[in-house]
């Protein structure tokens, strides 16, 4: 999994590297507006992995039954693909809006590119949680790496062969494919596709529809913040807002691709032992305000001069990677948070957590302030708000009596 998550962070950044010196400016902001829309798709999805990892895991502890019937227990394959159809009629449905306002350029290929990318990777979140809740680490491990590597591969390709914007954009579609390569080449990947949650169909839809509105939220504010900054900045100001942007995505990716790999690693944990399993997890909250902390300042002193690395148009002020890093730190205890949340099934605290703090960020980027001061603010606050409502949901359930740390009533 450590493995897994370096190659992603990696590839990560090297994409970005990539379309820093592929592109101009101006164009990469269009990019990575792009690049957030395609990641906010693909975060809301996680939502999927996130319940279908809960669902698996929980169906592994009740007993057999009859294969026909299956007790009721839907398939969560099936699950999946409800809800990755629905993704693109929704895109389908915003496409008037989007067109207008997000994606003036190229806006049919690119909501089209979308809804495409809303079905196969709902498939894609499907198998990974189902991995997850079985238990299959080095399966999962290796979809996170082929998805992040075939993504590397076709970006370089494409700029290699000096394609337009919209070429690399859709160079971005081939990592969709990982998940069938390993539902092809592995046994336990076709194991996985059929595995049935621990609930009906019904309930299984339900339970998804909060994870997928806290994973909304998250998605907003970790990967589609650029769209956020987009709708509430003029066009001017957005058209020189490439540095900020590009500073927000190399200052998270250290932090945040890592512990979305140990999120669902964390998650089975919980799961698996709810009593004492979120109490394992003190400590790397810690340490993430740890490296919060040392990452703001190697972000204040290394921080400048790494971002002339990708351009001369790239210069950012060393207090503000500073406070971005930090910032990354607060997102990344807001989702660990609300990954024990959901674990222990508090699928309505989890949602509010999320929604909570994508209330807070929005209404801070509409203060008239520079594009660095907002974003600062909004990144910072927005988390910390989430975070008291998740911690908040957890000191409940410590503290209820009668219950234990599942919630389940004790006599």
């Amino acid at each position: 999994m450590g493995a897994a998550s370096i190659v992603a962070a990696a590839a990560g950044i090297v994409i970005l590297f990539v379309t820093s010196h592929a592109l101009s400016p101006k164009d990469n902001a269009e990019f990575l507006s792009f690049w957030a829309a395609l990641f906010f798709v693909c975060g809301v999805l996680g939502g999927v992995q996130a319940e279908t990892t809960r669902a698996v895991g929980s169906a592994r502890k009740l007993p057999p039954t009859p294969a026909a019937g299956a007790g009721g227990r839907a398939r969560v394959l099936l699950s999946g693909l409800i809800v990755g159809a629905s993704g693109a009629l929704v895109v389908v449905a915003l496409s008037p809006v989007l067109a207008r306002y997000v994606f003036p350029r190229d806006s049919a290929t690119v909501l089209l590119a979308l809804a495409v990318t809303a079905v196969l990777f709902s498939c894609h979140a499907t198998l990974a949680g189902a991995l997850q809740g079985m238990d299959k680490w080095s399966l999962f491990a290796g979809q996170v790496s082929l998805e992040a590597l075939l993504r590397l591969a076709a970006i370089a390709a494409a700029a290699a062969l000096s394609m337009p914007l919209i070429g690399i954009e859709l160079a971005c579609l081939l990592a969709l494919v990982a998940w069938i390569v390993i539902a092809l080449r592995f046994p336990d990947g076709r194991v996985a596709l059929r595995a049935r949650a621990d609930v009906p169909l019904g309930k299984l839809l339900q339970n998804t529809v909060h994870a997928l509105l806290s994973a909304a939220s998250s998605a907003a504010l970790i990967v589609a913040f650029p769209i956020l900054l987009k709708l509430t900045t003029s066009q001017s100001e957005y058209a020189l807002s490439a540095p900020i942007l590009l500073a927000i995505s190399l200052t998270r990716a250290p932090i945040m691709v890592p512990l979305q790999a140990f999120q669902g690693v964390a998650l089975a944990e919980v799961v698996r032992n709810p009593q004492q399993g979120w109490k394992a997890l003190q400590k790397p909250l810690l340490a993430l305000l740890g490296i919060g902390a040392v990452g703001s300042v190697a972000a204040y002193f290394i921080g400048p001069w790494l971002m002339l690395f990708f351009g001369p148009g790239y210069g950012v002020d060393a207090w503000t990677l500073a406070a971005l890093t930090f910032a990354a730190a607060l997102m990344a205890i807001l989702t660990l948070l609300g990954t024990v949340v959901i674990g222990l099934g508090r699928h309505r605290a989890y949602s509010g957590g999320w929604l909570t703090a994508t209330a807070v960020a929005v209404g801070l980027l509409l203060l008239p302030a520079s594009v660095e001061i907002r974003s600062i603010l909004s990144l910072s606050f927005g988390p910390l708000a989430g975070i008291l409502v998740h911690a908040t949901a957890l000191a409940r359930i410590v503290n209820a009596p009668g219950e234990d740390a599942a919630g389940t009533r004790t006599r």
